[in-house]
């Protein structure tokens, strides 16, 4: 897997084999800062161009973003506590803010690469760096910050635990590489100082070709990522997909190794009820429970988290590092709440998962009209042993109820309808197995869903965020054969069965 010092490394060699033809060219006015300009350029314009890859991926990050914003707003006592509805209205355009600032970055890279407009590229580097620095600063403190107390209540901060943090991370390079948000935020310090740098000598910054050339390779620049990150979160699935559920993974492998994974416990972070004071005790042996020895459970001290290892399976003698993913939340259930993810791993043979992250439709009222009927008993015939009565109907009185039903959209129905319903048909003739998957707080209005749209196969349900991750489509279809991904299809380029076949 690419590492962040593989791509720093990558970034500075293009970056100066950049600066080498600029200054052929008579086109740099000092060397040093054309390296920096194209080292940064070449940095946000694959930092940008990885995010128009997946910017569904770069929304739903943002939202956990709003969500953690809207948990620290809501827990303060000041002025500022009134802001916190703003952010989940935020939330509702996240994939909106997730092009812009892809765009942005693509474009403000190439804007450094050119020199186009030098103090205002200048001054929008240095304003987006430090944007960014506040965001994966906030994300990384958060490990100081108990989940139970508010990130500006300073007093209460304790020892740094990584399991802590509010947003696991920064989604800085999208699904292609996950930093460590401490990574992230030093990561982000260190392209402060050539924000920093560029701010107060810009005049130093070499400008490539004419002003008229450098606008129109900028309007071409927001033009061809715009439509990038169009095509990818609307038109088709993301063209290229570093997600863990990719064509070609196997699944039942991957999570069975997954769920084998272990940690070794290092050492704790306790807690004394009385005092408050939170420490470190490291074990003098890894695996080893030896902290009560010093910190007994009778002097008010209490396990608060746990010093780990990183991730890791055993081959025989040897430790293997293992990255968790997205696989290993993969946990599905049918409507009687029975866990149905091994059954679905094992299937033998082809199946057919239909994903559907966001049932789309409302609540609604239907009035009913039912009958009651009274019944009277007409006459008795007692025997010896038993006792028989004739009932006969008395009235019927008509009577009107509501009950709340789920109606979906009609485009969306007509996608199940006339698409789905189809392929599942002609999939479960052909002896596959067939079903679709929506979220648990769908769930309860799937029985509705069901009979208004015809649908014939079970739907189970499952976490939203598992969810998207396995597809950026809703609905989407992702073919399966022997537990191995080999097939995914977007709502808008559903197949026939015949091709997949």
């Amino acid at each position: 897997m690419v590492s962040l010092p593989v791509l720093i490394i990558s970034f500075a060699i293009i970056g100066a084999v950049f600066a080498f033809l600029t200054v052929r060219v008579g086109k740099s006015k000092n060397t040093f800062w054309t390296f920096l300009q194209h080292f940064c350029g070449v940095w946000f314009v694959f930092s940008g161009l990885v995010k128009a890859i997946d910017p569904i991926g770069t929304a739903y990050k943002m939202e956990d973003y709003f969500v953690a914003f809207t948990q620290t707003a809501e827990g303060l006592t000041n002025i500022f506590k009134g802001i916190a509805p703003l952010f989940p209205f935020l939330a509702t355009y996240s994939l909106g803010f997730s092009v812009f600032m892809t765009v942005l970055e693509i474009a403000l890279g190439i804007m450094l690469m050119i020199g186009y407009s030098r103090k205002w590229t200048a001054w929008l580097f240095f304003l987006t760096m430090v944007f960014f620095t506040v965001l994966t600063g906030f994300t990384f403190l958060t490990g100081y910050v108990p989940q139970e107390d508010n990130f500006f209540d300073f007093a209460k901060w304790g020892p740094y635990i990584k399991t802590q943090m509010r947003v696991t991370d920064c989604g800085c390079f999208g699904d292609f590489i996950k930093l460590d948000p401490k990574v992230s935020f030093f990561k982000d310090i260190f392209l402060m100082v050539p924000a920093f740098l560029f701010l107060l000598r810009s005049k130093n910054m070499h400008q490539l070709w004419t002003k008229g050339i450098r606008a129109v390779l900028l309007i071409a620049t927001i033009a061809v990522s715009a439509y990038l990150c169009y095509r990818n979160a609307y038109l088709d699935l993301p063209m290229v997909d570093f997600r863990p559920f990719s064509i070609g993974t196997n699944l039942r492998e991957r999570f069975e190794l997954e769920k084998s994974a272990q940690v070794d416990v290092l050492g704790w972070v306790l807690e004394n009820d009385s005092t408050k004071q939170v420490i470190k005790f490291m074990e003098p042996e890894a695996g080893k429970i030896t902290y009560y020895k010093t910190y007994p459970k009778n002097q008010g001290w209490k396990v608060k988290d746990q010093i780990q290892t990183d991730w890791y399976v055993k081959k025989g003698d040897q430790r293997m590092p293992i990255t968790k993913t997205k696989v290993n939340d993969f946990a599905v259930e049918d409507a009687e709440n029975g866990e149905v993810t091994e059954d679905l791993l094992a299937e033998k043979g082809n199946s057919l998962m239909i994903v559907a992250y966001k049932l789309k439709g409302e609540k609604k009222k239907e009035t009913l009209t039912v009958q009651d009927t009274v019944y009277a008993v007409d006459t008795i015939r007692v025997n010896k042993d038993s006792i028989h009565s004739t009932r006969r109907v008395a009235s019927i009185t008509p009577r009107t109820i509501e009950r709340e039903i789920f109606v979906p959209t009609p485009e969306y129905a007509a996608l199940f309808r006339d698409q789905l319903n189809p392929l599942a048909d002609a999939a479960a003739k052909a002896g596959w197995k067939v079903y679709a998957i929506t979220t648990i707080g769908d769930a309860p209005v799937a029985a509705d869903f069901k009979r208004t749209t015809g649908a014939a196969y079970p739907f189970y349900k499952a976490d939203d965020k598992l969810l998207k991750t396995i597809l950026r489509a809703n609905p989407g279809v992702v073919v399966l054969k022997d537990g191995v991904v080999t097939g995914m299809y977007h709502d808008r380029h559903l197949p026939k069965f015949e091709q997949l076949k």
